[in-house]
């Protein structure tokens, strides 16, 4: 009875100790954390206004900075390509000068004429003027000296097919006007029935020094352009020409030039502004639009356009004041009834101006889309702190709560004390009857139970020593046993079993383990209907870490192949997975790999060679057998930030690729000599290829096996053959 009321006060105690602290804790911190919440709230409304305000600014700031790089971005391009049409129109005026100045270093050329032969693009052809239809004249009868004249200017057409073809995905024509009236042209226009097709008025009324172009030039210095004009075809095109003169002995003999659809120029400039309304144009130094993705109202484009400087729009008449002086920057104007932002740079060697605009309230609503977004934020901040702070006081309610409970266990384990060494010597001799050698009865009381406890681990000690020496050889062979099992269920687990059946390509694989596990793996997937990837690849080591290792690689290169193949190209496929592989290998593993990926319309394959052996490619036309051509680029996992090399070959009908792994070429005989690469090449040309796919990996396993004779197998061999259909 004694001793249940010391053990009942000494409880008490302990309890009253440690409650009352904590008590007085909670109070001071919920009164702390009150005040805390009003100043956040407070704080935080005035930092969200302010904020939002700066960031209203700043979107809006970005939004037009970025239009006014935008606009000096465009007005360098074009600029380039206007020097691009220059430069050549250079090189004709010289070449044209040349030749009329040197007749006799030229030999005659008969030119097409549309008027009884078939012209097609890029095919030189002449045009006589109106002239030679007067007086009873046809060109059958023109006088022999301008007949040899234009004989011997038509070899103007062997500069003139180059220079066209760099211009084969423009609208475009380059001609040389003479001033005796014939012109020699070639044309890039869309062809009608396989041929061009000319009106009577191109082909009899045609006057090639009554065109703008030639007007412009004839008494120019050097390359000019013109304003915009329509060709006389019926199809309206409008037109802007660069054109310079050609010389002869006796002076200006012509015009040379080439001129460009503006519609060309259109689609350069139309991608330039800023939201769905926006739009953009090139204006001269006279003030005149003279390219524009507008189709209607003040700034379309249109042959002898008006100059907008003196538009009654004064805003839009100031900005373009500024354009036409050669200025760039950015301003507000009125076009049509709406308001715009307009961002302007100058092309100074043309002395035009490029200008694009976007609507304002496009401007204003990203910039108020921002200010609101970042006031949500704030609020949504705000809301995360209150029920935080909540949040912290249940979980310190709760730590309050479990440390009551644990004064009250710790006050029933103090009044139990006396009796403890007993019960754990007690339970100690249990546990180690039972079984339990790594018991350690730990019992400090300086008496005859703490002897009694040291003997007990004394002769527990020795006995799991004896048992630990009996059993150590059996457990690490089983444990190497159970390693190479798990290892070899792995490997194969992974590999695909079924083999798709199709007319366009056939594929087969097999997998042949060593005794020893290795990291060798094959696999086969589509990426869509059309383009199928391969992979052959083997891991560095044995065991279950190259197994582990070999599933690893094979899931990251098929992932990041399905993911971004066909954006990125397979070379940045292989990259991004060696980046993968790299980031968590501190073994330092690493992985021979083969992957490409075949195009099954097309039969062009794409591979990436990372440190893998060469594949043999049989060329069924040539019945025949060679390595295919590889880079040598770097094993995958040891070293992140390297760059591999894509590789392209086309595959005809019946081309097979053979691919495998070192397996194969290093398999060792009973002389320790290798298969080597030279042996597989020379059985795969002494063999039939044209055999089915599972025939012919029998056929090599069986050299390769002739060749080894008694010899173990020291490492996977896998084989992979694709043979393509299409």
């Amino acid at each position: 009875m004694k001793w249940n009321n010391i053990q009942q006060k000494l409880r008490y105690f302990v309890m009253a100790a440690g409650i009352l602290p904590f008590l007085a804790l909670i109070g001071l911190g919920s009164y702390g954390l009150n005040i805390v919440l009003d100043e956040m709230g407070e704080l935080g409304e005035n930092l969200g206004k302010a904020g939002a305000n700066f960031t209203e600014n700043l979107v809006s700031y970005q939004l037009k900075h970025t239009l006014l790089e935008m606009a000096k971005s465009r007005a360098d391009f074009i600029e380039r390509e206007t020097e691009i049409i220059v430069y050549n129109v250079r090189i004709m005026s010289n070449m044209m000068t040349k030749i009329a100045s040197n007749p006799d270093d030229y030999k005659p050329i008969q030119l097409l004429d549309p008027r009884r032969d078939v012209v097609r693009k890029f095919q030189p052809y002449i045009i006589y003027s109106p002239d030679t239809y007067q007086n009873g004249m046809t060109p059958e009868k023109l006088p022999p000296e301008l007949h040899h004249e234009i004989a011997i200017a038509a070899n103007i057409g062997n500069v003139l097919w180059p220079i066209s073809r760099t211009f084969s995905d423009y609208n475009s024509s380059f001609y040389v006007g003479s001033r005796k009236g014939y012109f020699i042209c070639i044309s890039l226009y869309p062809e009608t029935n396989g041929k061009l097709e000319y009106s009577n008025e191109e082909l009899y009324q045609y006057d090639c020094r009554q065109r703008p172009w030639y007007k412009v030039a004839i008494d120019a210095k050097g390359p000019v352009f013109s304003e915009l004009y329509t060709n006389i075809d019926a199809d309206g095109y409008q037109l802007i020409g660069c054109s310079a003169p050609y010389y002869d002995r006796d002076g200006v003999a012509g015009v040379v030039g080439l001129d460009v659809s503006s519609e060309e120029i259109y689609q350069a400039i139309d991608d330039t502004a800023i939201g769905a309304d926006g739009f953009s144009f090139v204006l001269n130094d006279k003030g005149t639009v003279i390219f524009s993705s507008r189709k209607r109202g003040q700034l379309v484009a249109r042959p002898g356009g008006r100059d907008l400087r003196l538009s009654t729009e004064k805003s839009l008449a100031d900005a373009t004041k500024k354009m036409a002086a050669g200025q760039s920057g950015l301003l507000p104007v009125r076009v049509d009834g709406e308001e715009y932002f307009l961002a302007f740079a100058p092309m100074k060697s043309r002395g035009w101006s490029f200008g694009t605009l976007t609507l304002r309230k496009d401007i204003d609503a990203a910039a108020e889309a921002s200010r609101n977004y970042f006031l949500a934020q704030i609020q949504n901040f705000g809301s995360r702190l209150y029920w935080g702070c909540i949040l912290v006081a249940v979980i310190a309610f709760g730590i309050v709560a479990g440390l009551i409970y644990s004064l009250f266990a710790v006050s029933n384990k103090l009044s139990s004390r006396l009796v403890k060494p007993i019960d754990e010597l007690s339970d100690g001799v249990r546990e180690i009857s039972g079984g339990n050698l790594d018991k350690k009865i730990d019992i400090h009381t300086g008496d005859e139970v703490e002897h009694l406890a040291i003997c007990f681990n004394a002769m527990t000690e020795n006995l799991k020593m004896q048992m630990a020496n009996l059993t150590k050889v059996t457990a690490e062979k089983e444990r190497i046993a159970t390693e190479l099992d798990v290892a070899a269920e792995i490997q194969s687990g992974m590999l695909p079993k079924d083999f798709p059946t199709r007319d366009d390509f056939e594929l087969f694989a097999t997998m042949t383990p060593a005794k020893e596990v290795g990291g060798d793996f094959y696999d086969f997937y589509m990426l869509d209907e059309t383009h199928l990837a391969i992979t052959v690849a083997d891991v560095s080591g044995k065991g279950i870490p190259a197994a582990l290792f070999m599933v690893i690689t094979k899931t990251v290169l098929q992932n990041f192949a399905a993911s971004f193949y066909r954006q990125n190209g397979l070379a940045n496929v292989v990259a991004a997975a060696n980046e993968k592989l790299c980031a968590q290998n501190e073994a330092m593993m690493f992985v021979t790999a083969f992957v490409g990926v075949l195009d099954l319309e097309t039969g062009e394959f794409v591979y990436v060679n990372a440190g893998h052996n060469p594949p043999v490619l049989y060329r069924a036309a040539e019945n025949h057998c060679e390595f295919l051509d590889v880079e040598k680029n770097f094993v995958l996992g040891p070293m992140d930030g390297i760059p591999f090399v894509e590789q392209h070959v086309t595959f005809k009908r019946g081309d097979l690729l053979f691919l495998y792994t070192d397996g194969v070429t290093e398999a060792l005989n009973t002389s320790d000599e290798e298969y080597l690469p030279e042996r597989l090449i020379n059985f795969m040309n002494s063999t039939d290829c044209r055999v089915d796919l599972h025939e012919l990996l029998k056929n090599v396993r069986g050299d390769v096996a002739d060749h080894v004779g008694e010899a173990e197998q020291s490492d996977d061999i896998t084989m992979f053959a694709l043979r393509f259909n299409g």
